[in-house]
């Protein structure tokens, strides 16, 4: 008996201290989190040259330091290179004394905004119905099946809509409510991507394929930045059905130039004429869709404590620079991606087999 009292009491002990050990990991992997946001943020405020944004730029440098890139002529600004004097700077991490800590920004304004489909304006919302089927042509999601895109946008459309009418080829809450374990449609704007897995006829396979392109902006009015914008989106920009990408390819291909410093206002005209080449039976660029600069931003921080793995993503605003207010960078919302951290240990687990 005093045998087997001592083994729980010692598998008691074990469990505390592997639980307090838990508690610990999250809260310091959070703190690093929270560090690389204030990081990250202060990066993107003191990016002061906000009328056209690239990746040629600081904030995308950011934690990617393996770029190469030309450094910036001003000495106060965010650097990695060691020596702007040398002609291929060589770039390093700085040292914070932890090595597992990953961080980058990505734009969301390069990807489409699902929360556009929400638009009360009749017209707006038919060319977003447009560019949202050509997108799902484009990324191989339901090819030579247009039924099934029609209803992909369909039920998609009734998620976001702000009534409870079911649209044609759309799903309510009178279709989710009969399921196994019933729920009701949101009916209003979508506040991550990870709702996708509640919106009928959208299967892992189908998320994962739309996942890379699409985003979800608190706006139903969000355009895409022409700098950063990946040629299925720019040619999703169709008021008709896609042929091919090749006139969009082409005009894409002068942000791999080494002398590339963002696409500007007048370029604008140009990307509208490699629009209307996918497609010139018809065919017109969406109206209001694109921009040469980025408002909206997301943060991605993953820290790795031994067995623990912790990943953040942030949203946040960065407002536009004038006269009467200051540069301004605002948090719009904070989650930890449990998607990033069920990748990491799928990985280590196939490693291990």
């Amino acid at each position: 008996l005093m045998v087997t009292l001592l083994a729980f009491m010692v598998e008691e002990q074990h469990l505390l201290i592997r639980r307090v050990g838990n508690q610990g990991a999250a809260e310091q992997s959070f703190q690093y989190a929270q560090a690389v946001n204030a990081w990250a943020e202060r990066v993107l405020n003191d990016d002061l040259q906000r009328d056209v944004d690239h990746y040629q730029e600081d904030w995308y440098r950011f934690g990617r330091p393996d770029l190469s890139f030309q450094t910036l002529d001003d000495d106060d600004s965010f650097s990695l290179t060691t020596n702007k004097e040398e002609e291929e700077p060589e770039t390093v991490l700085i040292d914070i004394g932890f090595d597992g800590l990953e961080y980058s920004i990505d734009d969301l304004q390069s990807k489409y905004n699902l929360n556009n489909l929400s638009s009360t304006n009749r017209r707006f919302q038919a060319a977003q119905k447009q560019i949202f089927i050509n997108l799902l042509e484009l990324i191989d999601i339901g090819v030579g099946d247009l039924d099934l895109r029609e209803r992909l946008y369909g039920a998609l459309l009734d998620w976001v809509d702000s009534n409870d009418l079911e649209s044609i080829n759309g799903a309510e809450s009178g279709l989710y409510g009969a399921k196994a374990t019933s729920y009701y449609a949101a009916d209003q704007k979508m506040s991550s991507l990870g709702e996708l897995k509640f919106i009928e006829g959208f299967n892992q396979e189908i998320i994962n394929k739309l996942r890379p392109h699409v985003t979800v902006l608190p706006i139903d009015n969000a355009r895409l930045n022409i700098n950063t914008a990946s040629e299925e989106l720019l040619g999703a920009l169709n008021s008709a059905p896609v042929v091919d990408l090749s006139s969009v390819t082409a005009f894409l291909a002068r942000r791999s130039q080494d002398s590339f410093t963002g696409f500007v206002q007048s370029d604008i005209q140009a990307a509208e004429t490699a629009i209307i080449g996918v497609n010139p039976i018809g065919a017109r660029p969406a109206a209001n869709m694109m921009q040469v600069n980025s408002q909206f931003f997301q943060i991605n921080a993953k820290v790795t404590l031994g067995d623990y793995v912790y990943c953040m993503k942030t949203v946040v605003l960065r407002e536009p620079i004038s006269a009467s207010r200051t540069p301004n960078v605002s948090v719009l919302s904070r989650e930890q991606d449990t998607l990033c951290q069920e990748e990491t240990i799928t990985t280590e687990s196939r490693e291990e087999i």
